[in-house]
């Protein structure tokens, strides 16, 4: 496909040519030739012309150099949001589409010497210079991160870009690194919600606390109800039992399980006693959490054993079931020792496998019972860690809340209940001081979000909800691929975001499974990135285009023959379309706080940048 060539960066000849011009339209008013009004009035148009193009050159020159930076107050971005919103979108910021000339433009740049790109005559005026800059343009300081013409090359054709909310059932990826403007993006993007009054959870490994008290304001701005949980604030903290929620009763225990940093045999057999020791809790007629749960690995099920056996045998004979179990007793084999300590018990299980009642949990909980201690103790070393991080002190009381504790009045609840209160959710995780609990807390209730989702989409119930998570390698877990595979069927909307695609492979194990799993966010939002493989991928997910390559020949020669004083030569200029990157990986790593390229909806890429909104 043809398209015009236009070098931005050559000497402004429109100056001079408008000079030029001037100065004939004035000869022709002083001279008066025949037809000197008609011939004057032409020069002056051409003059004109010529002017318009010179400034038309500066403005674009100007805009290289100038770092763009609006603040707006809350309620100028809410009235905004509402009428993007209106509209069928969020908003985003403000930037333009970029296509094959701003690409074309950016590889002039970056193929030039600096010294080569020309900026505005110092001789103008500053009122002109004011006139010419972009507007709400600072001047840009010497040790500012990132460059501002990879923004002015399209300034003019600036807009307020809006990200399409039937684009956003397929997720996004947002990437940058550290002070990029993640937490700002997030601020605006909360601040939208909030006041669309769709549900919100928002989990925060870091615990920004800009984030956390922004959400708070437009909450009570808003009349919404606005919950927190962070470990190191339990005062101020609700209580979420992350096991209140599952289809199947398997699924408590994977949640527990999937945090076990152990493979093999060791992993099934931490699963397989988890899985056991909640399917009786639930026979039992209680909800499994993470408390109990701790409590039955390390003192034993005894106790929950004879209560399930004591339920069934009264079902079966009534109040008086126990009159007859001394006669159950068993004796251990010479040179044995019976595993269970308590002689009731041992009576009860043999009245039980005497009358050969089937009972799954009953018959599980036997066979445990009956384990060897010794190698119990070995293998389930591998599962104790865990239930001691998340099952004691402070942090248990948080994720294992006693409904009967009365003297604890911080209210409880599950994803669900949020979900159908239509409520606001902040989660912070603390990492920045344990890590590794932070990671088994975002784990663990990413995974009961995703049952919740599940049952949302089993049962048609769609619900507007909004996911956003940071530093989202520290949280992800095979549940979070559950939900960007299928959440948006039941109304989910997830934000993903992170620094590096390194970070998601130390996860998956491979580059192939990170790409795999990013690979089912449809909408990708690029702040500033540090990682050169981020960028190279980022930058191939946003396609090629072309661009016009000059290429420039010189040759000299003589005759032998001939005089010396005769010579020949000859000179060209080759001008030929090559394939570029739409957008190069090298623009991904230099890119100004707070400006990032979105490409939206699967189709469109824009250039944007962000406002910083002031309480």
């Amino acid at each position: 496909m043809r398209h015009s060539y236009q070098d931005m960066f050559r000497p402004e000849h429109e100056s001079k040519s408008s000079i030029a011009w001037g100065a004939s339209a004035l000869s022709m008013c002083a001279l008066q030739p025949p037809l000197w009004p008609l011939f004057s009035m032409g020069a002056l148009a051409l003059s004109c012309y010529r002017a318009y193009q010179t400034v038309d050159l500066y403005r674009f020159r100007a805009s290289l150099s100038s770092l763009l930076a609006e603040n707006i107050s809350s309620d100028e971005a809410i009235a905004t949001s509402k009428k993007h919103f209106a509209k069928g979108g969020l908003w985003i910021g403000k930037g333009f589409k970029w296509t094959q000339q701003h690409a074309e433009i950016a590889r002039q740049i970056m193929y030039r010497n600096p010294r080569d790109i020309k900026a505005p005559p110092a001789w103008l005026p500053e009122s002109v210079m004011r006139a010419i800059r972009p507007k709400n343009s600072v001047p840009l300081k010497g040790d500012a991160i990132g460059v501002p013409w990879i923004h002015g090359i399209g300034v003019e054709d600036e807009h307020e870009l809006r990200l399409p909310i039937d684009a956003l059932h397929g997720h996004t990826l947002v990437v940058g690194t550290t002070r990029a403007g993640k937490t700002k993006l997030y601020i605006q993007l909360t601040t939208q919600i909030i006041h669309n009054k769709d549900v919100l959870i928002v989990l925060d490994p870091k615990g920004d606390k800009d984030l956390e008290n922004r959400m708070r304001t437009e909450c009570e701005k808003a009349g919404r109800k606005f919950l927190f949980f962070h470990p190191a604030h339990p005062s101020k903290s609700i209580r979420i039992n992350p096991l209140g929620n599952w289809n199947n009763v398997d699924e408590p225990a994977t949640r527990i399980g999937q945090l076990i940093d152990a493979d093999g045999s060791f992993a099934a057999f931490a699963w397989k006693t988890l899985f056991r020791i909640m399917r009786a809790q639930v026979a039992d007629g209680s909800m499994p959490n993470i408390k109990v749960a701790k409590e039955y690995v390390q003192q034993g099920i005894e106790p929950l054993l004879e209560r399930l056996i004591a339920k069934r045998l009264v079902s079966i004979e009534g109040a008086k079931w126990d009159q007859n179990l001394q006669s159950f007793g068993t004796q251990p084999a010479r040179g044995k020792v019976s595993p269970i300590k308590s002689e009731r018990l041992e009576q009860m299980i043999g009245k039980y496998l005497t009358m050969n009642i089937r009972d799954e949990a009953i018959d599980s909980l036997i066979a445990m019972v009956n384990h060897s201690k010794e190698h119990y103790s070995k293998m389930i070393q591998v599962l104790e860690p865990i239930l001691e991080m998340l099952g004691s002190n402070e942090l248990g009381a948080m994720l294992s809340p006693d409904p009967l504790d009365l003297s604890d009045k911080r209210p409880i609840y599950t994803t669900s209940q949020i979900i159908e209160e239509g409520a606001v959710l902040y989660v912070g995780l603390n990492s920045l001081s344990n890590k590794i609990i932070g990671s088994a807390i975002g784990s663990i209730l990413l995974a009961d979000f995703a049952s919740s989702v599940g049952a949302m989409y089993n049962y048609g119930k769609e619900k507007s909800v909004y996911l956003l998570v940071d530093e989202a390698a520290e949280v992800v877990n095979e549940q979070t691929i559950q939900i960007l595979n299928k959440g948006g069927g039941a109304g989910i909307k997830a934000f993903i975001a992170t620094q590096t695609i390194a970070d998601f492979d130390a996860v998956f194990g491979s580059t192939a499974r990170t790409k795999q799993a990013l690979g089912n966010l449809n909408n990708v939002i690029c702040l500033r990135v540090k990682d050169t493989d981020m960028a190279r991928w980022i930058a191939d997910s946003f396609g090629k285009t072309s661009a016009k390559n000059i290429s420039q020949s010189f040759s000299t020669g003589s005759n032998s023959s001939s005089i010396f004083t005769e010579f020949n030569g000859s000179s060209g200029y080759q001008k030929s379309d090559i394939e570029i990157p739409l957008v190069s990986p090298d623009l991904l790593t230099r890119l100004p706080g707070l400006q990032y390229f979105a490409f939206l909806a699967g189709s469109t890429l824009y250039k944007g940048r962000l406002s910083i909104i002031n309480n």
